[in-house]
């Protein structure tokens, strides 16, 4: 049985590392008693996927794992287990079964959405918006595998919101993940920094949700 669940980590974990992350699921599963698989092997592992990593410093709202079961179990089980063990500030949302030949969560996901909470005006921020949108092209030095290089964030920038956020604003800015153009949340920190956002404006960073993004239709790695 193959298992994927929406968790979430919050403020208070926002500097686990993805190795961390994963070391926490496992010591929980374990702890929980869940019937999970493991790998073949001299060192076998627990078959666990922790799907795209959450940068160190963000926290998130909605990640993702893969977990193979050696045995059936019912998913709401498994959230109830898991959540009586976790630290506090993890937290499973939900979980369902899906096919054991599903892609995995690193090919599948192709679009985050990151939250900027920023102490600045609507109007300053709208301003901003809009100079992103009507750009033909936003050159940024790469932060990625090819450091230096220019890169071009438009294409892989497909919508901004601006929501109120307590006393502030947050800017939300959903952005290709993966293949075919990876945006890192540091670019999009230099873009806004280039686009005038000074840095003390920016108060907290999380990401919001990883999805599967389908003819301009976003999809919950749940729902595909």
């Amino acid at each position: 049985m193959r298992i994927r669940a929406e968790y979430s980590i919050g403020p208070e974990l926002r500097f686990l590392s993805n190795l961390d992350t994963m070391h926490m699921m496992e010591r929980a599963l374990r702890r929980a008693k869940i019937p999970f698989a493991l790998s073949e092997g001299f060192n076998p592992h627990i078959r666990l996927s922790m799907g795209t990593v959450l940068p160190v410093g963000l926290w998130g709202k909605k990640e993702y794992f893969d977990l193979e079961l050696q045995q059936p179990m019912p998913p709401g089980e498994l959230c109830e287990a898991l959540n009586k063990v976790l630290p506090a500030g993890a937290h499973i949302v939900q979980a369902r079964e899906i096919e054991r030949n599903a892609p995995s969560l690193m090919k599948a996901v192709n679009c985050a959405a990151y939250g900027f909470i920023l102490q600045m005006s609507q109007e300053d921020i709208s301003r901003i918006c809009q100079n992103i949108l009507n750009a033909e092209k936003l050159l940024i030095s790469s932060r990625g595998k090819k450091k230096g290089v220019d890169k071009d964030l438009r294409k892989g920038i497909y919508n901004i919101d601006i929501q109120p956020y307590e006393e502030f604003f947050c800017l939300m800015i959903w952005v290709g993940a993966g293949e075919p153009l990876n945006i890192r949340y540091d670019e999009i920190v230099d873009l806004l920094q280039q686009q005038g956002v000074p840095p003390q404006a920016i108060l907290d960073v999380f990401r919001e949700g990883n999805y599967i993004r389908i003819d301009e239709e976003l999809y919950s790695p749940l729902e595909r």
